[in-house]
C-alpha cells in the first residue's frame, strides 16, 4: 500500500513488511544527483515524496503498525552530495525515535570523520535496541568496460569498497548490493567484488533485471541491442512487488548469475539473496544460531 503525501508524491509501504523512505527528487530538474543507466525511475517507477523531514517521520509514525524495518532507499540517492549531511540528519532521528530494524543504501561515500561519527551513534542506537542498521553500498560492475552504466559523479568501485570497509568498522550489519545483475556485466565482475569485499560484508544482494523494452533504461543499458543469448533469458509483461506502477516490465533473470554468486559467497560463508527480506532473514537465523 501507499499513501500520497502532495499530487502523486508518495512513500512505499507493504503491510507486513516494509517502509520505504527517501528524501526524494533532488530538485524539479533533476531526479538524483546521480544518474545510473538502470535506475527504473527513468520509466515508470514512482517518484517518492520531496517533503521536510518532520513530514516524512510523521508517515513513518502514522503507519507504524504496518511495517518491522524501515529502509531509507526507493527512487534517489538520498546520501549524495549535496544531501549527504540531510540523509544522515534522518537515519539519525529514525534510529531514535523507531524501534525497528534500519536499512539505508548510497553509492556515495562518506569523507568526513562527523559523518562515520553519525554512522556509528545510529548503529550504538540500534543495538541498544536489539534492532539492526543494515548498511548497504551498491556496487554494480567492475570492469572499466561498462563503467557506462554508472557515470560520474558515482565513485568508482574501489572507492565503493573502501566505504563498505569503514562501515564494517561502525559496527553496522553491512550490505553489498550489486543489483540489478546485468546481462551486460560480466559475471566474473560480481566475483572480483566479492573476493575484494569477503572480509567486511554480511550480506550480498542480487536482484532480477527490469525494464521496458524501448524505454529509457532499454536504450541506456543495451546501447548496442539485445542479443538472442540474453533475450533467452529474458520474460515479458511483469509487474513489480516493489512499486505501484501499473506498467509491463520485462524481466532478465539469469540462473546461471545467480548459482555462481551464491556458491562465491557460501565459501566466504556471506549470506546471499536475490531478495532483501529473505537475506535479512537468513541473517538473523544465522546470528541466533550462534546465540
Amino acid at each position: 500500500m501507499s499513501k500520497h503525501i502532495e499530487g502523486n508524491d508518495y512513500f512505499f509501504v507493504r503491510k507486513g513488511d516494509r517502509a520505504m523512505v527517501s528524501l526524494g527528487p533532488l530538485s524539479s530538474n533533476k531526479h538524483c544527483p546521480y544518474s545510473c543507466a538502470f535506475c527504473y525511475v527513468q520509466d515508470d517507477f514512482q517518484s517518492y515524496a520531496s517533503v521536510p523531514e518532520n513530514q516524512i517521520i510523521e508517515f513513518l509514525e502514522d503507519h507504524r503498525h504496518l511495517y518491522s524495518i524501515i529502509y531509507v532507499s526507493g527512487d534517489t540517492d538520498s546520501f549524495a552530495p549535496p544531501r549527504t549531511e540531510k540523509g544522515l540528519s534522518l537515519l539519525l532521528r529514525i534510529s531514535k525515535q523507531f524501534d525497528c530494524d534500519l536499512l539505508f543504501t548510497t553509492r556515495t561515500v562518506f569523507k568526513s570523520a562527523e559523518q562515520f561519527r553519525i554512522i556509528s551513534e545510529i548503529t550504538k542506537n540500534q543495538i541498544r535496541k536489539g534492532k539492526e542498521l543494515y548498511a548497504c553500498v551498491s556496487i554494480t560492475r567492475y570492469s572499466n568496460e561498462v563503467s557506462y552504466l554508472e557515470p560520474a559523479p558515482i565513485p568508482s568501485p574501489n572507492e565503493r569498497i573502501e566505504m563498505l570497509k569503514r562501515l564494517h568498522e561502525t559496527g553496522a550489519v553491512t550490505v553489498l548490493a550489486m543489483r540489478p545483475f546485468l546481462p551486460v556485466v560480466p559475471v566474473s565482475d560480481y566475483l572480483k567484488i566479492i573476493e575484494k569485499t569477503k572480509e567486511f560484508v554480511d550480506i550480498a544482494l542480487g536482484e532480477f533485471f527490469y525494464f521496458i523494452r524501448e524505454g529509457n533504461i532499454y536504450k541506456r543499458v543495451f546501447p548496442d541491442g539485445i542479443s538472442q543469448d540474453i533475450e533467452n533469458d529474458i520474460s515479458r509483461g511483469n509487474k513489480m512487488s516493489f512499486d505501484v506502477n501499473n506498467s509491463d516490465w520485462d524481466i532478465w533473470r539469469s540462473k546461471k548469475y545467480e548459482d555462481i554468486v551464491s556458491t562465491k559467497c557460501k565459501e566466504y560463508d556471506i549470506v546471499f539473496s536475490m531478495h532483501s527480506d529473505c537475506a535479512i532473514k537468513a541473517y538473523k537465523s544465522k546470528n541466533n544460531s550462534k546465540n
